[in-house]
């Protein structure tokens, strides 16, 4: 059917958070979708869990797929991702490709506004992840491109914006230079980008950057509706919580630079290097990354 939707999650021990995911897709506004799911050697497979079955069939019911494949051995999230992906392209059903983590709630009209950015002249859509067990706080000024990224002639990070980790006041759609967790694109991308291969270690911390720098250096635009929530629950357990993580995570964060320099040149093309003082780039966002 045209128009269809593959959503892609990449799952490790937190079945009620998947419980969340699959009950919030199941009441989405645009229904056209099927779901896979890769499960990364859970210690206790998920299809033992009776309310995840229970959620699975209704979906299944109401008629949408559910594809499940379980890793004996985890292999970590871009392999996962990348293991997904080729289901998708082999099967050659979808015309999109919608990835969302495994402790996320989507708001009923997620799907369909991430579309209608796609309609808009974008490749790729996300939406903001504001935490679902806080207080809401909204942002009353929003960025003319979002998770802005500055860089030096050599590559290295001047600037690395966070701007969708909340809500914001006004409901608009802005250009992006890298995307947070959840996203919906189409599958076309995967003609010339893919998750594999990559330097970065099993953990997924910095993924969702490398992936959209692949995404950019490759003619494709990125773009956020700010007004698209998937609730973040922030699961301190299960997913990418290993013993070594905050190792795994230095190492990412590492690879990544290591990225930057290597494609210093392009990047510098299309994030621009405009001259900006430090202390007014303080000013405009505490946000902002090291500098």
């Amino acid at each position: 059917m045209k128009g269809l939707v593959d959503v892609h999650i990449c799952y490790r021990d937190r079945p009620s958070e998947l419980f969340g995911v699959l009950l919030s897709l199941y009441y989405q506004t645009y229904k056209n979708f099927r779901i896979l799911i890769s499960d990364d050697a859970s210690g206790t497979p998920l299809q033992t869990y009776h309310f995840l079955n229970c959620i699975i069939m209704r979906l299944i019911l109401r008629g949408n797929k559910v594809i499940i494949n379980r890793n004996d051995f985890g292999i970590g999230v871009s392999k996962n991702r990348q293991k997904l992906v080729d289901i998708s392209v082999k099967d050659s059903l979808a015309d999109y490709i919608m990835r969302v983590d495994d402790d996320v709630i989507l708001e009923s009209d997620f799907i369909e506004r991430l579309l209608k950015v796609i309609d808009n002249g974008y490749d790729l859509a996300s939406g903001v992840t504001p935490p679902v067990s806080q207080p809401i706080l909204k942002r009353e000024i929003t960025p003319e491109i979002g998770n802005r990224v500055i860089l030096d002639n050599e590559g290295n990070y001047i600037a690395n914006y966070d701007d969708f980790g909340m809500e914001y006041y006004d409901d608009v759609v802005i250009p992006c230079h890298h995307f947070r967790s959840s996203a919906l694109y189409k599958i076309k991308i995967h003609d010339k980008v893919n998750y594999l291969p990559t330097k970065l270690t099993k953990h997924g911390f910095r993924e969702e950057m490398s992936f959209s720098y692949k995404c950019l250096m490759n003619g494709f635009k990125l773009g956020v509706d700010t007004g698209a929530i998937a609730w973040h629950q922030i699961t301190p357990s299960g997913g990418e919580r290993f013993a070594d993580s905050n190792e795994l995570i230095k190492q990412n964060e590492e690879i990544l630079k290591e990225f930057t320099k290597e494609h210093k040149d392009e990047l510098n093309k299309i994030f621009g290097q405009p001259q900006i003082d430090k202390l007014e780039l303080l000013k405009e966002t505490n946000l902002a990354g090291k500098i």
